[in-house]
């Protein structure tokens, strides 16, 4: 198939607002006409870029998660001297890039919620995207786990699952905090969440049971 040629700006500006309009919406209640209009070009010409709404969908997936990944410092990942810090400061910087650029943010969390509701086959290919980027995410915890002084009986998988589970817990609690206070727009509003997940991390580390 012929390579479409796309105008940079229009293709940004069709971009940037279907990422809003995605978010804020969803796949199926978004309509195509309105992120043309919004975008200031053609419904023809929204359709000759990328063939359907499907596939506007996926670029727009490609555009926000390209979007973050040329923006991500990894070094927060790969200098972290030990779990505790990684975790913090990776939820930090995180949290940080989402107050700061919230639409390409609220599209990616907004379409790893609702993959299982996309029609196929839309929903096949956005699964194999998010596994893709979920595994890539996952290395750069991986790396610091394998770095830890475990006790001989301990599973190093084991600790991933459990590790994992009290990040997937905290991160949905602060995206609930988030939507309960739109008003919070810097990390400082967020360090009651943060200390709280400081807590959770010490007491995986450390246990709960006191030495006798």
């Amino acid at each position: 198939m012929k390579e479409v040629v796309k105008d940079p700006q229009k293709e940004k500006n069709i971009l940037t607002t279907s990422a809003q309009l995605f978010a804020k919406n969803g796949y199926r209640e978004t309509k195509t006409d309105d992120i043309a209009n919004q975008a200031g070009v053609s419904k023809g010409l929204l359709f000759h870029y990328y063939g359907n709404k499907s596939g506007l969908y996926e670029a727009t997936y490609k555009y926000a998660a390209d979007f973050f990944y040329q923006r991500i410092d990894y070094s927060i990942w790969t200098q972290a001297s030990d779990l505790l810090e990684m975790v913090v400061e990776a939820t930090k910087y995180k949290i940080q890039l989402q107050l700061t650029y919230p639409n390409e943010f609220d599209f990616l969390m907004r379409a790893y919620k609702e993959m299982p509701m996309l029609p196929e086959p839309l929903r096949q290919r956005m699964t194999e995207k998010l596994n893709q980027d979920f595994n890539k995410n996952i290395t750069l915890t991986d790396q610091v786990i394998g770095k830890l002084p475990l006790r001989k009986e301990v599973e190093e998988e084991e600790v991933r699952e459990v590790i994992y589970a009290v990040l997937n817990s905290e991160t949905t609690k602060i995206q609930q905090d988030l939507t309960q206070h739109p008003e919070w727009q810097t990390i400082e509003d967020l360090m009651p969440a943060i200390d709280r997940l400081k807590r959770k991390l010490k007491i995986l580390e450390y246990g709960f049971i006191e030495n006798e």
